[in-house]
């Protein structure tokens, strides 16, 4: 925290003159900040929730390199809490044990000189580390073929560098969110992008809508929020490959009975953020509504500096 007391005279991103702020990264190289993150969801069918659970766990920050065009950044997670609820005591034990694994595990990544997002650096190293790690778990649980398939579920979006940048990161993704963009009080701006999903980058045209909400001058930091919709029709075309390669002997038939009970798919992802004059975000609250008419998974993160 100690950014936030002497970056007053040094770069700003807040235009007061026209009231617009440039969310964008000053950082230096071995600069390090820490962040708690905690992560609640749920399932919600008709009027009804279920499957509550909440994981809380620390980030550390650090900037590995500073240039004219690029930072690079890692992330390591440390100190994870899990809350099931209700669950059963051995499902409770898997999944706790599974949070064992990542203790200590790391993510470098790569952002544009503005601090937006480019790629993750050390997927391959991330994807062995999982690897191993479930081949661990399946031995300390006698390699047990039910446990052993919850295992490799719970960790195929570890697999390739497409899985982990659109299912794996997305703390990261949230973290980085506004990030090069430029924003005028109270002025929203809309439009499309093309989003990453589990079948490769840019295949989703997502309706994007951001709003700087307030600049808290005296404090050298701003209240931004945005809202994020798929495309309702390319959710349903997606939704039907991926089912096919998730079943590859499943005729035509099956694939319309999976459909017809998955229902209308929806994909809105809801984001505030307070970010620092230096584009260290200091809060960010994110909810992701994922589902269909039938069932809504609904998860909330939130990301706070330490």
């Amino acid at each position: 925290m100690q950014l936030l007391i002497i970056s007053q005279l040094a770069h700003s991103q807040i235009n007061m003159e026209d009231s617009t702020v440039r969310t964008t990264a000053y950082w230096e190289m071995n600069e390090m900040n820490s962040y708690q993150i905690t992560l609640e969801s749920f399932d919600i069918i008709g009027l009804d929730t279920s499957n509550w659970n909440r994981i809380d766990y620390v980030v550390d920050m650090k900037i590995l390199d500073s240039t004219e065009t690029n930072y690079e950044v890692s992330w390591t997670y440390r100190d994870f809490n899990l809350d099931l609820g209700e669950r059963d005591s051995a499902y409770q034990t898997l999944v706790e044990k599974m949070m064992t694994i990542s203790e200590g595990s790391l993510v470098s990544f790569r952002t544009d000189e503005y601090g937006a997002f480019q790629q993750v650096t050390n997927w391959e190293d991330i994807s062995e580390f999982y690897r191993k790690g479930g081949d661990t778990l399946k031995s300390m649980f006698g390699n047990i073929p039910q446990i052993n398939e919850m295992i490799d579920m719970t960790f195929t979006s570890y697999r390739s560098k497409n899985s982990i940048e659109s299912q794996s990161i997305k703390d990261v993704l949230q973290f980085l969110n506004f990030h090069g963009g430029e924003y005028k009080l109270g002025e929203e701006l809309s439009g499309i992008i093309n989003s990453s999903n589990v079948l490769g980058k840019n295949r989703l045209e997502t309706q994007v809508n951001v709003l700087l909400d307030e600049i808290f001058i005296e404090d050298n930091d701003y209240r931004i929020v945005s809202f994020s919709e798929a495309n309702s029709e390319q959710l349903i075309s997606e939704t039907e490959l991926v089912l096919k390669t998730m079943m590859p002997n499943a005729t035509e038939a099956d694939i319309e009975q999976v459909m017809e009970e998955i229902g209308v798919p929806t994909n809105t992802v809801e984001n505030v953020s307070v970010i620092h004059g230096w584009g260290w975000p200091i809060f960010s609250k994110e909810i992701r509504n994922l589902g269909s008419n039938q069932k809504i998974k609904v998860e909330i993160r939130t990301i706070e500096i330490l």
